[in-house]
């Protein structure tokens, strides 16, 4: 279990230095640019993003200092799992959890950076430190799919910025 959780934050960090390096390729025009009205540009779809995971951070966290009353994830959680991940690549769209939403107009690039990398350093000290066991856990809460265990997590933080890759594609575009 501990193997493929890190394999999976591998694939997520990539994904994540792909995403910024194709920020940091485009003007600030491109950046704010939205195609109508109560639509995210891609900074806040960025913002988004950070926020996202910044708050799911917070929860494992919390959950993980009594991880020893929480249970393994078991069938229902890979169920659940299954169902969010193909939510997510599929081309319906979904109104942001309340934790999740965007009330910047222009977030500032290198801001949103630093903090990501301070989520994803922690993400990274949570699977160096505790056992396979531990993070086997339903220690994360997704607003839909219910309890899931940390590589879940992961896996559900890839599916979410995928997600968001083929809004980013469309801004980038126009």
């Amino acid at each position: 279990m501990k193997e493929k959780t890190k394999k999976v934050f591998r694939q997520l960090e990539k994904q994540r230095r792909e995403i910024i390096e194709l920020y940091y390729s485009l003007d600030r025009h491109q950046l704010l640019y939205r195609p109508k009205a109560g639509q995210w540009n891609l900074l806040q779809v960025m913002r988004h993003l950070v926020t996202a995971e910044q708050q799911s951070l917070i929860y494992i966290k919390r959950k993980l200092i009594h991880a020893e009353t929480s249970s393994s994830t078991g069938v229902g959680a890979f169920i659940r799992h299954l169902l969010l991940k193909m939510a997510l690549y599929s081309p319906l769209k979904f109104k942001a959890p309340k934790v999740a939403e965007v009330r910047e107009e222009a977030p500032d690039l290198d801001e949103m950076k630093a903090e990501w990398d301070a989520v994803r350093d922690e993400f990274r000290t949570i699977i160096e430190e505790n056992s396979a066991e531990t993070l086997a856990k339903a220690v994360y809460k997704h607003p839909r799919a219910g309890l899931l265990n940390v590589k879940q997590a992961l896996e559900f933080m890839e599916a979410h910025i995928s997600h968001h890759q083929k809004q980013m594609e469309r801004l980038i575009k126009n």
